[in-house]
């Protein structure tokens, strides 16, 4: 069993490195990272497409098509590795190759990326004073990855190697109703 793990890391590792690679040469690093997670969440998301990508029954090219369809518009470096990931039957380890990925990325633009997520787009200001802020905390440059979503009500969501610090309206006020909510 621990050869498998070491097989299936060592593997992970392969397709990051890969990914990274071609990703530096057309100079795709930080968007990459942020398709890459799209494309994890809608795997992740969808049983029906998971069910589709491992069913041996279906052909490899059908299979690349749809990966080509639902996944229109993304890098075409990205594709490729999920494509041969799919053919090769290593859909289990997406996760732990956009981790990979990710951490390598973060190494070679000598940079961590933060997720930011607001009701509106930031302005420059804001965007400079996050940047600035995280900067110095991680010692490192910093690389926003801008979100909107309208059902915080208002405030700000970031996040970044696992770490989160919700200060949204929603969950200020969530947080106001399950206290008010105990006898």
């Amino acid at each position: 069993m621990r050869t498998n793990l070491i097989q299936t890391r060592a593997k992970a590792t392969i397709y990051a490195e890969v990914l990274l690679e071609a990703t530096k040469a057309s100079d795709n690093i930080f968007a990459v990272a942020g398709e890459f997670d799209e494309l994890v969440a809608t795997v992740r998301g969808s049983l029906e497409l998971r069910k589709v990508l491992i069913d041996k029954t279906i052909p490899v090219e059908a299979k690349k098509g749809l990966v080509l369809e639902l996944f229109d518009g993304s890098a075409p470096e990205l594709l490729a590795v999920f494509n041969v990931m799919v053919e090769r039957e290593d859909l289990p380890i997406l996760p732990r190759v956009r981790e990979l990925y990710v951490t390598k990325a973060e190494d070679a633009l000598n940079a961590s990326f933060v997720d930011v997520t607001t009701v509106i787009p930031l302005d420059d200001d804001l965007r400079q004073q996050i940047v600035t802020k995280y900067s110095a905390q991680m010692g490192r440059g910093i690389l926003l990855r801008e979100h909107i979503d309208p059902s915080l009500v208002g405030g700000i969501i970031l996040s970044s190697h696992g770490n989160r610090i919700d200060a949204s309206v929603s969950s200020q006020l969530e947080s106001a109703r399950h206290v008010l909510s105990k006898p």
